[in-house]
């Protein structure tokens, strides 16, 4: 394996898989437990549960807050009302593959690029720069589109209107934008061992518009009082293991672009953006920023970047590897291991298990109305949680 080793519990922990524990750069396969304190109730106080279906959240999930009436003292979430076991195992990686994209369908590039990276790291495949940086493309766009939502998520909750639909016409462009460049708005079928399908020409050219509009929303949104002050204090994170914009908000620099280099992240320059408040407006900004940022990554693309196709011979192939990237919503990992071709064992640590953790801690001593600004704000999302995957 070339980006991580064998070794004993070092650097940030990134999560369990069924087999491993998973560090910055090393794996251990004795299982670091997880400990999830509860506040003690007391005699005041009662559990309000909220969802797993209800109006405001898009996902069903299952929250339970402990509260003497108005302050949160604590919050338990229960993602797996919905829970999908997905197999994989014994299939050929194309078709597995077929699966892992539809995971999230929200970040479908960034599923099936860590998968295959991971993959082409068992089978030793030297993937050319051509398809590495196409695929940056891809991530960089599902970045975009991502933290739009996020942003159009927190405006709802303010009640905005007007913002809530002028970005939602926004995302949808991007969405468009995608279906034109790889004949799919959600990157299904684009990718596959060693190749890309996803058409950067023109890319910058169809993006610039959608920047443009954003810069003039979030001008707007950072004009309005009311939207910034059920922002600011709100969902103050001190989680020093946060990952994502959640960390980055809270002036943690943890990114993988800039900690691995399973993309090559570093020949563009790349930098990641912090911010120190830590609290729900500092993750709007991060969030912002980055689609600036993004859309800056996409402009240093060289310009011989193709999507030509290469032909690999995996019926015979094997071996074990393992890929860490960044999704727009923090670290996602892949550990895959192939026998002659087919997918024998696979594991998976998404970012919103941690975003949640996160979100968990930030919460306490904050009151009901400020319940969808912060979790908004954290970008979790319930189906890469609610998944297991074998």
């Amino acid at each position: 394996m070339h980006w991580y080793k064998e070794g004993e519990p070092d650097g940030r922990f990134i999560g369990n898989t069924k087999k491993y524990s998973i560090y910055g750069c090393h794996y251990n396969s004795s299982i670091e437990s997880i400990h999830e304190s509860l506040a003690e109730r007391k005699p005041e106080e009662f559990i309000f549960a909220y969802g797993p279906s209800t109006g405001g959240l898009m996902e069903s999930v299952g929250l339970d807050i402990l509260t003497p009436g108005e302050k949160i003292s604590s919050i338990s979430v229960d993602p797996n009302y919905k829970l999908r076991k997905i197999k994989v195992t014994g299939m050929s990686i194309q078709d597995a593959l077929l699966r892992i994209e539809r995971i999230n369908g929200f970040h479908s590039a960034s599923h099936s690029i860590c998968f295959l990276r991971a993959t082409e790291d068992a089978l030793q495949i030297d993937v050319p720069d051509e398809v590495q940086f196409n695929r940056i493309a891809q991530i960089e766009t599902e970045r975009i589109r991502s933290h739009l939502l996020v942003i159009q998520k927190l405006a709802e909750s303010a009640g905005f209107g007007v913002p809530v639909n002028q970005i939602s016409m926004i995302r949808e462009k991007v969405s468009r934008i995608i279906g034109t460049q790889c004949g799919h708005r959600y990157f299904f079928a684009v990718n596959g061992v060693g190749n890309s399908g996803f058409m950067i020409d023109k890319l910058q050219v169809k993006l610039h518009e959608v920047i443009v509009d954003y810069r003039r929303i979030y001008e707007g949104l950072m004009e309005s009082k009311l939207f910034l002050n059920r922002l600011q204090n709100n969902g103050i994170n001190k989680d020093p293991e946060s990952t994502g914009p959640a960390a980055r908000g809270s002036d943690i620099r943890h990114d993988a672009r800039n900690e691995l280099p399973v993309l090559p992240y570093g020949i563009l320059e790349f930098y990641p953006i912090t911010r120190d408040e830590g609290d729900a407006f500092s993750r709007f900004m991060i969030r912002s920023d980055e689609i600036f940022q993004s859309f800056d990554l996409i402009k240093k693309i060289p310009k011989f970047v193709s999507n030509e196709s290469m032909e690999f011979d995996l019926e015979k192939s094997s071996g074990t590897g393992m890929a860490r990237i960044e999704s727009p919503a923090g670290d996602l990992f892949y550990s895959v291991e192939i026998e002659n071709g087919k997918v024998v064992d696979v594991g998976m640590i998404s970012p919103s298990w941690r975003n949640v953790l996160s979100f968990r801690k930030s919460m306490v001593g904050n009151i009901f109305t400020d319940f969808h600004f912060n979790w908004e704000s954290f970008g979790i999302w319930i189906s890469e949680l609610g998944v297991d995957l074998s």
